[in-house]
């Protein structure tokens, strides 16, 4: 029986353990970085569609004609708020996703809260829309999938670090 003694690195740098070769941000990890993107292009589309929504308000007088209905300013009002609430939410979970990737204090907590609102709000739209008729079973479905990915994104970020 031989004692073999170990070798010792030639350097520091060899001697230092290697980590694994990741593009995430060594504070976040895999999944919570992942989860980060997804809150940032989520919000990147929900401020899209906030726009798309402002805009169409603004442009349902067209849709009727000569003689739009007198109540146009009613029905103009409620997409129009919701449009420039949508661009708040999605403008604050953009921000979030950036504070979050830039290792701002707190921000991976209120990234998470944010993203829990738009997975609570996003589930009461697919509600909504499968309850009204006529339903439209593909944007309940698109609105499913958003719910699931912020609801994913909010456990990933609101879980204890590592």
């Amino acid at each position: 029986m031989t004692s073999r003694r170990p070798i010792r690195a030639a350097s520091a740098a060899g001697a230092r353990p290697r980590g694994a070769h990741s593009l995430a941000p060594e504070h976040l990890g895999e999944a919570a970085a992942a989860a980060t993107v997804a809150v940032i292009v989520g919000g990147v589309a929900l401020v899209i569609t906030g726009i798309g929504m402002v805009a169409m308000a603004f442009t349902l007088g067209s849709r009727y004609g000569a003689v739009p209905p007198p109540n146009l300013g009613t029905l103009a009002l409620v997409p129009s708020v919701a449009g420039v609430l949508a661009i708040l939410m999605g403008g604050a979970l953009v921000a979030g996703g950036i504070a979050v990737l830039g290792d701002v204090r707190r921000a991976r907590l209120v990234t998470g809260i944010l993203a829990g609102a738009t997975a609570a709000l996003g589930a009461l739209a697919a509600v909504q829309v499968m309850v009204n008729a006529p339903a439209d079973p593909v944007l309940a479905t698109a609105l499913t999938v958003a719910t699931l990915v912020f609801g994913v994104a909010t456990v990933l970020l609101l879980r204890p670090r590592r």
